[in-house]
């Protein structure tokens, strides 16, 4: 007969997470504690019920008592949580920011992306360079890239730029290879101060080098 610990793991498992250490790193919550409340050493109360199910989109009564189940586990194909780790500019370079780890907010990603967990996060978009496909605010999914395969044309990715002082800049652009080989990031906007495409390979005054970092796989625009 299964159990509450049973039914949990399988709601951790659907939403994709392979092991519980990295879930309960996800929901930051002591990974000790949710091992224990996965291997059914521990039970765990009603109101954790509710955090566990709120993460795992189910309910508490399937976690707690077995309801529901065919509504909430079988009849949708869940991506897993991400994080929103920080913004990313669409518009003018930008100081990376990443906010502290007590204030992402999470997303459930794409069920089809085939990446490890941990290369895969959220950014909000600010700014108008991209306006057409994210309007500021948009929460873009994104998958770390690692030069290791061809970026296809009319990929969305985000870049970096790393000054000679250290600092990184980054921004989120739509990349395109002309008939000579020269690679170019290309905005889409309805602005014309931000419609100038760049070339990758020139990174500027007093710029290091220049990077492409992830690519855009998919997006999200909140009402």
């Amino acid at each position: 007969m299964e159990s509450p610990a049973d039914r949990l793991k399988a709601a951790r498992e659907k939403s994709g997470y392979e092991s519980a250490k990295s879930a309960a790193e996800a929901m930051g919550v002591a990974i000790a504690t949710y091992i224990q409340h996965e291997n059914g050493s521990r039970g765990f109360p009603a109101n954790r019920a509710e955090r566990y199910a709120r993460f795992f989109r189910t309910t508490p009564e399937w976690l707690l008592y077995g309801r529901d189940k065919a509504d909430n586990l079988e009849a949708v194909q869940l991506g897993p949580q991400l994080p929103v780790q920080g913004a990313v500019a669409a518009g003018v370079w930008k100081e990376s920011l990443q906010y502290p780890e007590e204030e992402w907010s999470y997303f459930t990603g794409s069920p089809d992306v085939r990446a490890p967990l941990n290369h895969r996060f959220g950014l909000k978009v600010e700014g108008h360079s991209m306006d057409i496909p994210y309007p500021p605010g948009t929460v873009i999914e994104c998958v770390r890239y690692w030069g290791d395969e061809p970026i296809p044309n009319g990929k969305r990715v985000v870049v970096q730029r790393t000054r000679f002082n250290g600092e990184l800049e980054t921004t989120v652009k739509e990349y395109q290879r002309d008939a000579n080989g020269i690679e170019w990031l290309v905005p889409r906007s309805t602005h014309p101060e931000f419609q100038a495409p760049f070339r990758c390979d020139q990174p500027g005054d007093e710029i290091e080098k220049i990077e492409i970092i992830a690519w855009v796989v998919a997006s999200i625009r909140y009402e």
